[in-house]
């Protein structure tokens, strides 16, 4: 029974090794021997590794719950991982694009050599397109993300088409073409909620926007025009709520707002003041609430992205408010513009300083300090300029200690700054020396009340 004992345990995986590395010590060949066996053993659990992984897939697909983690992790070889690069990401792309070369110049071919009318060309595009459909719905079940590409492609060519076939041979009247691309759009949009996947959504996206300039004969409707961006906005509101498809609003909100003061900047009449004022708020109050929809919705702070969206909305918004209330510019109509846009911006500082969200408020505070020194600019001239824009530093610094900001407190500084450049630069080719004389004697006495106050109270601040 002993020797049986001996026998297993002679054989034991663990103690065999342990065997083997203590005679091998002294033995190169034996050593060598050793590694190779390592390195043998280590291939097979990478193989079990991916085996039992591919299972989970597998399992997963047919449970269509996730399947619990395997305590083996995962091994991801450098040639793996360039594999899967090209397998799955890029093979595919290079070849939408070789199958639509090959196409186009099949296309161009048959045209030059008059082998078929413009009619058939616009059905082989069609037909074309529908096979592409035809394969994304077979293959949605088994290879989903090659379904989806193909869906993609399949929608981007009816697209042009239809533009093609309305613009280039008038197969189409206006109405028909309007009504086949918004619905192209809705079930492009339907599809990207069912696949789960935001760039057809994106897709969706921008064959929307590009259907009035792709197809409109009458550019001078704008009413019509920002309605229909309207409706897609509180469409793509709802999609990017809903699926939290951040990248989608984030990209509607450049694209409304470019076309928005395009054409607020071509405008001249005064008539068209209530339409741009309409939409201006109507566009701001969407993105207001898409960019602040983790913290409405869901109850999340908000990142760095959502702050410069937010951000952004309200550059955008006094970039209108300029063209529609301040097109003779004036000095008097440009400060009224600030001051409110000032307020405007400051109330909703003081909002998102309620919800907790430092980095907006903070974002949103600087700029409305800003519009409130241009405020003072446009709305006086010369040294009493320098002198208010002392005075709100001065206040802004008394704030800060007051509560304690950094933020506020810097900002005073930068506003002396600023002043003291203004001072050196512009000032002295326009004050008297009277005026010199007092714009300088305050903002030394002031920077020297605030190095004062550095001094004093040093350790509290900065614990030296």
């Amino acid at each position: 029974m002993q020797d049986c004992f001996l026998l297993v345990d002679r054989y034991h995986p663990v103690k065999n090794f342990l065997f083997v590395k203590s005679e091998a010590m002294n033995d190169p060949g034996k050593m060598k021997k050793l590694e190779e066996e390592m390195a043998r053993l280590s291939l097979q659990l990478q193989e079990q590794a991916q085996t039992i992984h591919r299972l989970q897939d597998e399992l997963r697909q047919l449970s269509g719950t996730k399947a619990q983690e395997s305590p083996v992790r995962r091994t991801v070889l450098p040639h793996a991982s360039l594999e899967n690069l090209i397998g799955l990401r890029l093979i595919h792309l290079v070849g939408m694009i070789v199958l639509v070369i090959g196409l186009s110049l099949g296309v161009k071919y048959a045209i030059d050599a008059n082998l078929i009318s413009e009619k058939m060309r616009i059905l082989l595009a069609y037909l074309a397109s529908g096979a592409l459909l035809f394969f994304s719905f077979q293959l949605r079940k088994a290879y989903e993300g090659f379904s989806a590409i193909l869906f993609s492609g399949a929608m981007a060519s009816v697209y042009f088409t239809t533009y093609a076939a309305f613009v280039y041979y008038a197969l189409l009247s206006f109405p028909a073409t309007f009504v086949l691309m918004v619905l192209f759009t809705v079930y492009t949009v339907f599809e990207a909620i069912r696949y789960n996947r935001q760039e057809i959504a994106l897709l969706g996206l921008v064959g929307a926007y590009g259907i009035p300039f792709l197809i409109s004969p009458n550019r001078g409707n704008p009413q019509l025009l920002f309605l229909y961006m309207t409706i897609i906005n509180a469409g793509i509101l709802a999609l990017s709520v809903k699926k939290t498809w951040i990248l989608m609003g984030r990209l509607a909100q450049a694209i409304t707002w470019i076309i928005f003061i395009a054409w607020l900047v071509m405008q001249e009449s005064m008539q068209l003041r209530g339409t741009g004022l309409l939409f201006m708020c109507l566009f701001f109050f969407l993105f207001l609430l898409n960019g602040a929809s983790p913290k409405l919705v869901r109850k999340e702070k908000l990142d760095v992205a959502h702050s410069y969206q937010l951000l952004l909305n309200n550059i955008a918004l006094s970039l209108s408010a300029l063209f529609v209330f301040g097109y003779s510019f004036e000095n008097a109509t440009l400060s009224v513009i600030a001051l409110f846009l000032s307020l405007f911006v400051a109330a909703q500082a003081v909002l998102f300083h309620y919800w907790n969200e430092e980095q907006t408020r903070t974002l949103l505070g600087s700029y409305a300090l800003a519009l409130f020194v241009l405020f003072i600019g446009f709305q006086w001239k010369g040294i009493v300029v320098t002198l208010l824009w002392l005075l709100t530093a001065v206040v802004l610094f008394a704030i800060g200690v007051k509560l304690k900001s950094i933020a506020l407190r810097m900002a005073a500084i930068s506003l002396m700054g600023i002043t003291l450049l203004k001072l050196l630069v512009l000032d002295s080719l326009t004050f008297s020396t009277v005026q010199k004389v007092i714009a300088y004697l305050v903002l030394g006495v002031l920077l020297l009340l605030v190095s004062f106050f550095y001094q004093k109270f040093k350790e509290r601040l900065f614990g030296e």
